[in-house]
């Protein structure tokens, strides 16, 4: 038995190894028949920056502004607009293109394996996802090849009735796509789906893209936005300017949500109760940043197309309104040349 008792040791402890050895040569996550060094397709979209001739290969700027390198071999299968190229002269500067491929992990360029050329659509939107949960600001982004360098917009409630609209000035060429970005405040709605659509002209709606998606919250919050009005201001002092409440959907970012439904103006229904703008056309925000409880507002050189006193009531309109917010004790406003 005294033998017995080592033996059974040594035995158990080989055993041990055994599955030691195995352990380490196969990982849990081991399966057999797998290679560890197996590709990953990848997929990308973007605008063509530039092109390369002697090395085939292309630089494509993504929806976030990225700089991608992509590399074209004999076996890179082309296609422009659904119809078979195989061609590298159908790939020109500007133009908007989705590839398939694979990265290598040392020098992170991209070997392509399929490239689609896109030449008719005209708004490529790459967020948010159809049916997405979205809140507000709602923030889109995706590509546009524009005729006037603007994209419209419009939000339509569950029957179908636009409850906002604008127009946004995205840059870019003519016949070339650019990258757009646009924050939209989104109005009120009395129920969570609601459908958003994007284009590029007006009034034929070219590109039209519908999109539909679902608010998270259909609580509001109530702001105080601040227009001259002469018929209450009839000893037409300059520096007076009367509230107007809107409700827009819920948002921690009051202070810009104000400041857009300033730029958009009154209403119908508010001109017709004698409420205007001072703010002249195409008065733009280019920043707004609060620190230390004084808001800054950077606006463009428009604001200054205005005589002394309507410079002064458009001065108050930004002013009031920001001053709404608890946090804001004093606004300062720059004019950016």
């Amino acid at each position: 038995m005294k033998y017995l008792f080592p033996a059974l040791i040594v035995s158990v402890c080989l055993l041990g190894f055994g599955c030691l050895e195995q352990a380490l040569e196969y990982p849990k996550d081991f399966k057999p028949g797998k290679e560890s060094n197996e590709e990953k397709i990848i997929s990308l979209i973007g605008v063509v920056q530039s092109i390369n001739n002697e090395t085939n290969q292309i630089q494509i700027v993504s929806a976030d502004s990225f700089i991608e390198e992509i590399k074209i071999t004999p076996e890179t299968l082309i296609s422009l607009n659904e119809e078979i190229s195989k061609t590298f002269l159908d790939i020109i500067t500007g133009s908007l293109v989705e590839i398939s491929g694979t990265r290598d992990p040392s020098t992170l360029i991209v070997t392509a394996k399929n490239i689609k050329v896109e030449d008719l659509t005209r708004i490529k939107l790459t967020s948010p996802n159809t049916g997405a949960t979205v809140t507000s600001p709602l923030i889109i982004g995706g590509f546009a090849k524009t005729t006037n360098q603007k994209i419209y917009w419009r939000i339509k409630d569950q029957n179908n009735t636009v409850q906002r609209s604008g127009e946004n000035y995205i840059g870019g060429e003519e016949k070339s796509y650019t990258t757009f970005r646009l924050e939209i405040y989104l109005p009120a709605l009395k129920v969570r789906n609601f459908i958003l659509e994007v284009f590029t002209k007006q009034p034929t709606e070219v590109g039209l893209v519908s999109l539909p998606l679902n608010l998270l919250s259909i609580n509001q919050s109530e702001l105080q936005i601040f227009f001259p009005n002469d018929r209450l201001n009839t000893a037409r002092i300059c520096n007076i300017v009367s509230p107007i409440t809107r409700a827009v959907a819920e948002t921690s970012a009051t202070g810009r949500a104000s400041l857009l439904e300033l730029l958009n103006g009154p209403t119908e229904s508010e001109r017709i109760q004698g409420y205007r703008s001072s703010l002249p056309a195409n008065t733009t925000i280019n920043s707004f940043v609060i620190s230390g409880g004084v808001a800054t507002v950077s606006v463009s050189k428009d604001f200054e197309k205005n005589s002394a006193c309507e410079k002064q009531r458009a001065t108050e309109q930004i002013k009031q309104t920001l001053l709404q917010i608890k946090s804001i004790h004093d606004v300062v406003i720059e004019v950016v040349e």
